[in-house]
């Protein structure tokens, strides 16, 4: 049987791409991270350096959550999660070797930063949480919506802090943002766990795929470099054929 090459996928490529910017990018500052603390005294610009190493580091692992969406049906979740870590990595970097003057510009830069962060953190752990939204379990859907709105509650709490602080009343804002957060973190730990306790049941409906079926399918695209409907799509395309050729 003639074997089919196929071709990478765009999408394929552009996950290559962000995780080959990212070790590049975290090994650069790694390794001037490791130059300074083996080097001389321990002052300003090695401070400045240190963090900016630890700054690559954390939003690199917040670009990798979002990127793992790439190539699903929530993809664009997961771009925008991409690009706003991107964002708000360079904004936090460009805080710490600022020197200029510090007015009212400044603080509008330190919010712009914060609500960048915020909204950086809460896409990584939602798009992390949402690689389950094909999950059919119902306690497994209705958790992860759930999750996932305290996110929303949480971060729209977090960026009306940074904005709007001499409007917040100091006894209940507090108490209230931190019940909604403690909810959010039981919830991105309470909904994985379900999902392995509650696995799809094998087989389904007639005419359709089995999770078996459909995993078989993901890795096999994986593997070649393609999304799963490109891959299914060719070999629907390819199989005359190859079944002429065999």
């Amino acid at each position: 049987m003639t074997t089919v090459t196929l071709p990478r996928s765009p999408v394929s490529r552009l996950r290559r791409i962000v995780v080959a910017v990212i070790v590049v990018a975290f090994t650069l500052a790694a390794a001037g991270g490791i130059v300074v603390l083996l080097g001389g005294d321990l002052g300003e610009t090695a401070g400045r350096v240190i963090g900016t190493t630890a700054t690559v580091g954390a939003f690199s692992v917040a670009v990798l959550c979002c990127a793992a969406l790439l190539g699903r049906v929530l993809a664009p979740v997961g771009m925008a999660g991409v690009v706003v870590s991107i964002v708000a990595g360079a904004l936090v970097i460009w805080t710490i070797w600022y020197d200029g003057p510090y007015g009212d510009a400044w603080e509008t830069v330190w919010k712009i930063t914060g609500t960048a962060i915020a909204l950086s953190a809460a896409l990584a752990l939602g798009s992390l949480l949402l690689l389950l939204s094909d999950r059919r379990r119902m306690p497994v859907r209705v958790g992860l919506w759930i999750t996932l709105a305290l996110f929303a509650v949480v971060v729209g709490m977090i960026v009306y802090l940074i904005w709007g602080s001499d409007t917040v009343d100091d006894q209940v804002y507090p108490r209230v943002l931190g019940v909604a957060a403690i909810l959010a973190a039981l919830g991105a730990v309470v909904v994985p766990v379900l999902s392995l306790l509650l696995p799809d049941p094998r087989g389904g409906a007639a005419g359709t795929l089995s999770p078996a079926a459909i995993a078989r399918i993901e890795d096999e695209a994986r593997r070649r470099g393609l999304e799963p409907d490109a891959y299914v799509a060719t070999l629907v395309r390819d199989a005359p054929a190859s079944l002429e050729e065999s």
